[in-house]
């Protein structure tokens, strides 16, 4: 439990990376990890300017988020991922992730939720006391 937020990554220029732009809530180091129905709050994440080139054996952009807690106001500007040799890969995974394209990216990401999902709306763990 807990939250993230307010992350930049602004400028970023990469090549031949895998796993370039990651969100992965359900990221664990052990191989016998439990999969959780809670996860950090991860919310106001913003990439601009990024630039590069990536490894075709996975997805350059990859959002996994939780179901009851999903990631929320991811913002896409100036994104240009290139594949460093092969074909684009144009398929990024996106799972409860809301946020915006403020321009278009390459490759698109048409999987990004809009919005602010219900289970978030009602949560009295995610406000202010």
């Amino acid at each position: 439990m807990g939250s993230v937020s307010g992350i930049t990554f602004d400028g970023v220029l990469m090549e031949n990376v895998r796993n370039c732009i990651i969100i992965d809530q359900y990221y664990c180091m052990e191989k016998r990890c439990m999969n959780q129905s809670t996860a950090v709050h991860v919310t106001d994440v913003s990439y601009a300017n990024v630039r590069g080139s990536y490894d075709v054996r996975s997805a350059p952009i990859h959002f996994a988020c939780s179901d009851t807690v999903p990631c929320t106001n991811v913002t896409m500007s100036e994104v240009e991922l290139l594949p460093f040799s092969g074909e684009l890969v144009d398929d990024p995974f996106c799972w409860s992730a809301y946020g915006i394209q403020e321009t278009p990216t390459i490759p698109p990401i048409s999987c990004l939720q809009d919005g602010i999902p219900e289970s978030l709306l009602d949560n009295p763990d995610l406000k202010c006391r």
